[in-house]
């Protein structure tokens, strides 16, 4: 077994008083992106390509795999001009939860793409703050 294939997905969660459609939109629109991510493309249907634009000159290429309105989209990750091999899948939902919602990322497909440990664990830490700043964002 490689290295490799033993990388852990990346799964986050954070909880926020603001109702599941409100938490849907921070995740699927793209005004809300810019608020506490980057800039996105709109959501579009599966097969749609999804991207991302730090505006640093680092682009997140991917294709929506899946969307189902107000509760869930995952879509391909693929640094531009990286190799195509390197692609791996972020998976977006939205639940209720006591008091408001939790909204879940789930980023997985490393050892699929051949990708170590080490990215994993430095895509974890962007994820963290991200999603510190998303709840932040929604705690208003």
């Amino acid at each position: 077994m490689t290295d490799s294939a033993r990388v852990a997905p990346i799964e986050l969660a954070v909880e926020t008083a603001v109702d599941p459609a409100a938490a849907w939109v921070a995740i699927s629109d793209p005004a809300r992106i810019a608020d506490w991510f980057t800039e996105a493309s709109p959501l579009g249907p599966v097969g749609s390509l999804y991207t991302l634009d730090f505006g640093d000159g680092s682009v997140v290429t991917g294709r929506i795999l899946e969307v189902e309105p107000g509760v869930r989209f995952v879509h391909t990750w693929r640094w531009e001009g990286a190799d195509e091999a390197e692609t791996t899948r972020v998976a977006w939902s939205v639940a209720a939860a006591p008091g408001g919602s939790r909204i879940s990322l789930l980023h997985d497909g490393w050892a699929e793409a051949g990708l170590d440990a080490a990215t994993r664990d430095d895509h974890a830490g962007y994820w963290a703050g991200y999603l510190e700043d998303l709840r932040d964002v929604l705690a208003g």
